[in-house]
């Protein structure tokens, strides 16, 4: 038996060695980004960060054709701002998925602009626990070391001879560290997933938009969800896989973001505590078929309740979500048994 669904939700968990974001930086010095939340800073990524290593994954692990971009220029010749080119906000097809999925903006020479608010909603990474304070000094050490059998010249092409006023090491920047896990929430409204919204350079009515095939927008949506599986984040020197190790959320009737506060970690215990999580169930009476709950043996958790059912494979049941849905010849979206 299948049920109408309009929205999918994933609350994740994952956990990286290294900081997942670093601001503008001043001189040699690199700052994390960071938010206040719960009257403590924690560090934090902006929607560009991941929404950019989630276009990189679905290009190259899932053969998305990412859209062409117009540069726009002044009259002096300088680029004034891009915009996705118009054959990828109208295609029906697979290149057409990115602009479908991220959204658009594009500036038309009258009135208005072109517009499609994403699908495809995004609250990013925000570190567990408190920011503390911890920076590394990173120098040139492998530059300078004699055992390394470099010759070293000045500005001239003069070579410079080693005496006891040869650097051994010197220090290049200073940069905020933090090794932690972090939590972040997507959301998917489904009906606006692979619906072209305009078209010879016009928005179109709601009833006159086109549906892209429907083996298509199952894709799209399937692969956004694999794609969390895997996601990785390359920064700094580091390749980190942030593997789900938890998971909360589900395939509903509303498009509601049912957990995206309910990670509470409770550091005395280095446990997570299920309480927000049993009472956002409870209080929006969400089916046990429709919810998902995982946690990785890794991390503890506390306060269960022998009515919610928990799996210890976050990996697996975002995958198993992912195969329980499909569009009908309706265009409208379902959740299977």
């Amino acid at each position: 038996m299948s049920k109408r669904i309009k929205g999918i939700t994933l609350t994740i968990l994952t956990e990286s060695p290294v900081p997942l974001s670093y601001d503008q930086g001043y001189g040699n010095y690199t700052p994390m980004k960071k938010e206040q939340y719960k009257n403590k800073l924690h560090a934090k990524t902006s929607i560009g960060t991941f929404t950019y290593e989630l276009r990189k994954s679905l290009h190259q692990n899932y053969n998305w054709k990412l859209s062409d971009i117009v540069l726009n220029k002044s009259k002096d010749g300088k680029i004034s701002n891009l915009y996705a080119h118009s054959e990828g906000i109208e295609s029906a097809d697979e290149y057409g998925l990115e602009s479908d999925v991220f959204g658009y903006f594009v500036p038309t020479k009258g009135k208005g602009s072109l517009t499609k608010v994403s699908p495809l909603r995004i609250i990013p990474f925000r570190s567990l626990n408190p920011y503390n304070s911890t920076t590394q000094l990173v120098t040139n050490r492998g530059f300078l070391e004699e055992g390394l059998g470099r010759k070293y010249y000045d500005s001239n092409g003069e070579e410079i001879v080693r005496d006891d006023k040869f650097p051994s090491t010197q220090a290049l920047a200073v940069e905020e560290v933090m090794a932690d896990y972090y939590v972040y929430t997507v959301t998917l409204e489904l009906d606006r997933i692979g619906v072209v919204e305009v078209q010879d350079g016009k928005l179109l009515a709601p009833d006159d938009r086109k549906y892209m095939p429907k083996e298509v927008r199952e894709k799209a949506a399937k692969d956004i969800m694999d794609a969390l599986t895997i996601l990785t984040r390359n920064i700094k020197h580091t390749s980190v896989l942030l593997k789900p190790l938890a998971v909360m959320g589900g395939a509903f009737d509303k498009v509601v973001p049912y957990f995206w506060d309910d990670m509470n970690y409770i550091s005395d215990l280095n446990a997570v505590s299920l309480d927000s999580v049993i009472n956002t169930i409870d209080g929006y009476k969400l089916n046990s078929d429709e919810y998902i709950v995982a946690f990785d043996n890794r991390i503890k958790t506390i306060n269960k309740s022998d009515n919610i059912v928990i799996s210890n494979s976050p990996i697996k049941e975002i995958k198993k979500l992912a195969d329980r849905i499909e569009v009908r010849d309706d265009n409208m979206w379902y959740l299977k048994g």
